[in-house]
């Protein structure tokens, strides 16, 4: 090394050795702040991006199962079934006998048909909504509901209506539930409370509803609720005649859908407006609004 250059270092009694371990950690912590500077901003980004990226809470249409409180419901005396299934039992839709006390409380939407709607003056959209947790076949479920509706006998004489399966939103819903679902859904059947809605049915009527909460409303909102448990044991005015006692819960209750109050019966034929579920015995039942139609 040069003279001149020792004489630098000595003038400053720095030596070599020691300004080369000065640099080093001079580099050192020089490294360290620009790791520490980076590591910051990095940590800052990704901060803002998650905050700039999160859902921000909001009110949902319809809560979770999880957020729905659990309610006392007091369920009728229920007999036990002891019988098994048969022919008119499948041709309503059932496929067991089996029901459960309390189901899934979503609902599935029975599949509609491919059909144009009816040309009538007046049509009205029904879809048949299925608790999930029920064993049912959309099939004959739907054939059997329909066919009720749009008898000659039926409701439909009235206008004329002509009702029309959807699954998407309708004007009518007819809603296949558990016992407990049902007294939740519509506690007092023959004076129709008003719900409040969870969920906006979809305003196209080809919209599927499939794994919708429950939203259902009773019949001053235009939902008949019918308990798997009545649908499969019938009434017992009706004995062993299950058929038209499955025809009775959908007439009546689409009355009441329609505005129709109940009916008293002392003797004779009932209205289908009867509750004929607690009727008099000297009173026979019948399914029908207009019996005498053809």
């Amino acid at each position: 090394m040069p003279r001149g250059t020792n004489r630098l270092f000595a003038g400053r009694r720095i030596s070599l050795p020691s300004l080369r371990t000065t640099v080093a950690v001079v580099a050192v912590i020089v490294v360290a702040f620009s790791i520490g500077i980076a590591a910051g901003w990095r940590t800052s980004l990704f901060a803002n991006r998650l905050e700039a990226t999160s859902p921000t809470p909001s009110p949902s249409a319809s809560p979770s199962p999880s957020e729905t409180p659990t309610v006392d419901v007091s369920l009728p005396p229920m007999v036990p079934i002891v019988r098994k299934i048969d022919d008119a039992d499948r041709l309503a839709g059932l496929r067991t006998l089996d029901f459960p006390i309390r189901a899934d409380g979503t609902f599935t939407p029975a599949q509609a048909p491919d059909a144009t709607a009816p040309d009538a003056e007046i049509v009205q959209y029904v879809r048949i909504d299925v608790e999930d947790g029920l064993k049912m076949t959309d099939g004959t479920l739907s054939a059997f509901v329909m066919g009720a509706l749009n008898d000659p006998q039926g409701w439909g004489k009235e206008g004329p209506t002509t009702y029309f399966q959807t699954d998407g939103a309708p004007d009518i819903r007819i809603v296949f539930a558990s016992p407990y679902t049902a007294a939740l859904l519509c506690p007092t059947p023959h004076e129709p409370a008003a719900l409040t809605p969870t969920a906006t049915s979809s305003p196209s009527p080809s919209a599927s509803a499939s794994q919708s909460p429950v939203t259902i409303q009773c019949a001053t909102q235009g939902a008949i609720v019918v308990s798997i448990y009545d649908w499969i044991q019938g009434v017992p005015g009706y004995g062993d005649d299950r058929t038209n006692a499955r025809v009775y819960f959908l007439n009546h209750g689409l009355g009441h859908v329609l505005g129709k109050a109940d009916d008293p019966c002392v003797k004779g034929r009932a209205t289908v407006m009867v509750d004929q579920q607690i009727m008099p015995e000297a009173c026979s039942p019948n399914p029908w609004p207009f019996p005498a139609a053809e």
